[in-house]
């Protein structure tokens, strides 16, 4: 393992846990969207290159600031779930085929694609914090997410014989799926007794083995954009995983899932 992954990770965690215990929710939004206009500019570069003019990132990037102060202040869910349904559909068809999708999707779809794929998914953090016990909601899904991603790389380097995805992920096996599973699953019953009691025990249960699916989900869609444009790492930002966007794909996933379902079945309040 790439020593600087775990020296990032030392420097990191301590700060990322500071910011969302002791700030603010206005401040804990804008440093989401900071991170959300990061990822943003990894994709565009990602998929544009040198045809990436640096006047389309500004104008997307101003765009991204606007619908993230739409989210912080409030709109319809309806026109969120409009917007999901949207990067679900496009979302499909790099599962698909990722080389098509690379030639055929145009440049006035790919630039918004991009605004709602980054910006969109990311952004339910913000609308996660204004739950009740909105903190301990983005703890459990930064652990949750990051223990499958955690458990997945180490039984995967150790006893991964075949492969969940080849044609989008060569290194992703079956057997890395299922330990990220498993470390979710411990996690999640660990995070009810710690600070998430008002989730049932099978409750966190369920949400601990689904999140890390949808996890898995979320990394493999990332990998099949990057698959469309034969480049491994969308950045080089942050020492030994590459770029923002590489750190929060399965969060772009799980996020907006775990979201949803606090919502809607008003398990918090």
């Amino acid at each position: 393992m790439d020593p600087r992954r775990l020296y990032s990770a030392i420097v990191f965690i301590p700060l990322l846990y500071g910011a969302i215990r002791y700030s603010p929710p206005w401040l804990l939004s804008l440093l989401i969207g900071t991170a959300s206009l990061f990822a943003l500019w990894e994709f565009l570069t990602l998929y544009f290159g040198p045809t990436g003019t640096l006047v389309t990132k500004v104008t997307s990037s101003l765009s991204a600031v606007m619908l993230l102060v739409a989210m912080y202040t409030g709109y319809s869910q309806a026109l969120n779930l409009w917007l999901l349904g949207i990067i679900m559909v496009i979302l499909t068809g790099f599962f698909i085929s990722p080389m098509a999708m690379r030639q055929r999707l145009p440049l006035w779809v790919a630039y918004p694609f991009g605004i709602l794929y980054v910006v969109v998914l990311l952004g339910h953090f913000i609308l996660l914090r204004q739950l009740p016990h909105g903190i301990a909601l983005i703890f459990f899904v930064l652990v949750i997410t990051w223990l499958a991603d955690t458990g997945g790389f180490i039984v995967g380097l150790s006893f991964g014989r075949h492969a969940l995805a080849p044609t989008l992920s060569p290194k992703k096996t079956i057997e890395g799926l299922i330990g990220g599973v498993l470390f979710s699953l411990l996690g999640a019953i660990i995070s009810h007794f710690w600070f998430l009691p008002f989730f049932s025990l099978g409750e966190c249960a369920i949400l601990g083995i689904g999140m890390a699916i949808i996890g898995a989900l979320g990394d493999l869609a990332e990998s099949a954009i990057k698959r469309s444009v034969s480049i491994k790492d969308s950045g080089t930002i942050i020492p030994g995983h590459g770029g923002v966007l590489d750190r929060v794909d399965s969060l772009l996933f799980t996020g907006p899932g775990f979201y949803y379902y606090a919502l809607f079945t008003g398990s918090t309040s």
